[in-house]
């Protein structure tokens, strides 16, 4: 058997959910490095989609296997509809790592995983090949989706739908013959966000290219938010606080002279958050958002009081759903300034 030398790229289908795109951006692919490997996202292309866009065609785009969902949201202009946003289920992202394998050339020309035609030492590479490129596909995905919902301001992408406690209602019966007296209102949670334009998708490409990351506050603030949904209230205050103070701090140690000693950051970057909120971020913001600031200033004082009597105590007893609609509020207020 004659041998060749062949570059090995894989490739790893991936599926995500709330990931809401323009028509235009369908067969569109993004570059980015990853450590030593060359990442590529590929959108499938609008053949995905049925040639006529129909009431009854949208519908069927729901299913569960469909590559493309057609969003509900849509124009009809004489009588032919023209969608708005196309929900992609499901794309692939190719790992390159430069790596080249001597296999017998018969492989290229037979299904995958022919055995026969390989030595153990030959598939051990392969496995060890195949398992290293899942692993950095995995890293790849991760950073993208986190880019992707800062830039997007939109936490739902790539997470699972979420059924908190309060989705389900409850039925007032008859002990004695379960007869139902009394019913709950059906509830149902609709989602509603925009789709990825063709000038974000670049944004968010140059962003990847440029090895930037997500802050550390949107992550946890995004957090707090889905901890919410779920109904932990406790961990929902935790993480807003967090976001709420890693905000601040960066702000603060952003503006700081190039020529303060490595004591004095390290001074500034332990003192309590209540002299960062009132004394050394607000140094940092000009008059309209000292004015802003000003507004929540409160409630962001009750966000880190509740945080701290969770964290020394274990939990905060009285803490209702209202309070963290309140603190996720306060907590997107501040991070807008």
């Amino acid at each position: 058997m004659t041998d060749s030398q062949i570059n090995i790229v894989s490739r790893k289908r991936l599926n995500v959910r709330h990931f809401l795109v323009t028509p235009e951006l369908l067969g569109l692919s993004q570059e980015f490095p990853l450590e030593n490997s060359k990442v590529k996202i590929e959108l499938p292309s609008a053949d995905n989609l049925p040639k006529e866009i129909t009431e009854e065609s949208i519908m069927k785009s729901f299913d569960s296997d469909s590559i493309l969902t057609i969003s509900v949201h849509h124009k009809e202009e004489n009588g032919r509809i023209t969608p708005i946003g196309i929900l992609v289920n499901t794309f692939d992202m190719l790992v390159d790592q430069n790596h080249t394998v001597t296999l017998p050339e018969q492989v290229l020309d037979r299904q995958p995983n022919q055995v026969d035609l390989l030595s153990k030492t030959q598939q051990k590479r392969l496995d060890n090949l195949r398992d290293f490129h899942d692993e950095v596909a995995n890293r790849a995905f991760d950073r993208w989706l986190k880019i992707l919902r800062w830039k997007s301001n939109n936490r739902l992408i790539g997470r699972p739908d979420i059924q908190s406690p309060e989705s389900g209602g409850s039925t007032l019966f008859n002990r004695a013959t379960r007869k139902r007296l009394w019913l709950s209102p059906i509830r149902s949670t609709m989602y509603v966000y925009d789709p990825i334009t063709l000038s974000l998708w670049s944004e968010i490409e140059q962003t990847l290219n440029q090895g930037e990351s997500s802050p550390v506050y949107i992550d946890s603030m995004f957090n707090g938010m889905e901890q919410f949904d779920l109904g932990n209230f406790q961990y929902s205050v935790v993480y807003l606080a967090v976001a709420c103070e890693a905000f601040m701090r960066t702000r603060v140690v952003q503006n700081l002279p190039d020529n303060l000693s490595k004591t004095v950051i390290k001074y500034i970057d332990e003192v309590n958050i209540s002299q960062v909120i009132d004394h050394l971020f607000k140094e940092t913001l000009s008059d309209e958002q000292k004015n802003h600031l000003k507004t929540i200033n409160s409630r962001l004082h009750e966000l880190f009081i509740a945080r701290n009597t969770i964290m020394h105590s274990g939990q905060k007893e009285d803490l209702k759903s209202a309070d963290c609609k309140r603190f996720i509020e306060v907590s997107k207020k501040l991070i807008e300034i």
